[in-house]
């Protein structure tokens, strides 16, 4: 296609949507309750260390989490036949259709204190569990919402690290541990640095 006219709607998104909410925010960094020019927000954005390295700790520690979880999963989809791939992907991609803010209200109502969880607990005579509201809590939401973002990538690279590879270093005397250390992970590395970045 020659014109760019039909791109004209994704620019205007783009602008509204993207542009005008950063420049808002580089604004109001760079300007005091007075509106004028000031750097005081800049100078303290170290005060907020700790709260920046707990994020990251918890980022950190979900990403872990999601590649135990979605490296042999997609490892498993890799392997079966075209159909079954096709709705075993469709499982992991049909709760990323629901919006983002829906599957966490979802996911505090399964965990709150009278959720179903804890309702499940009392109903066979347990305590219930307190998880809710601390850093488990947030891990767990991270990875149920970012788990999918980490099996696609991962699975892409693996559906092309084909039988006869796998086959061969079985041959040539190669144990499943060194078939996953030597062949597998060097060829699904590329999955593995698109799902964690």
């Amino acid at each position: 296609m020659k014109s760019k006219s039909v791109a004209l709607p994704y620019y205007v998104w783009m602008v509204l949507f993207i542009i005008v909410p950063l420049l808002m925010v580089l604004y109001y960094a760079l300007t005091g309750n007075d509106g004028r020019f000031s750097l005081d927000y800049i100078k303290n954005i170290w005060s907020y260390r700790d709260v920046y390295f707990k994020s990251l700790y918890l980022a950190l520690i979900a990403t872990a989490i999601c590649l135990v979880i979605a490296y042999p999963l997609s490892f498993i989809i890799s392997r079966r036949s075209e159909k079954t791939q096709t709705i075993m992907i469709m499982l992991v991609m049909i709760p990323m259709w629901m919006n983002f803010l829906l599957r966490i209200y979802a996911l505090v109502q399964l965990m709150d204190d009278n959720g179903l969880i804890n309702t499940l607990l009392r109903a066979v005579g347990l305590q219930p569990a307190n998880i809710i509201g601390n850093q488990g809590a947030i891990v767990a939401g991270l990875v149920y919402n970012f788990l999918p973002f980490m099996v696609l990538p991962l699975y892409s690279v693996m559906t092309k690290i084909e039988r006869p590879v796998i086959e061969v270093a079985q041959d040539l005397g190669a144990n499943r541990f060194q078939v996953l250390w030597k062949v597998i992970l060097p060829l699904s590395l590329p999955g593995i640095v698109s799902g964690v970045t």
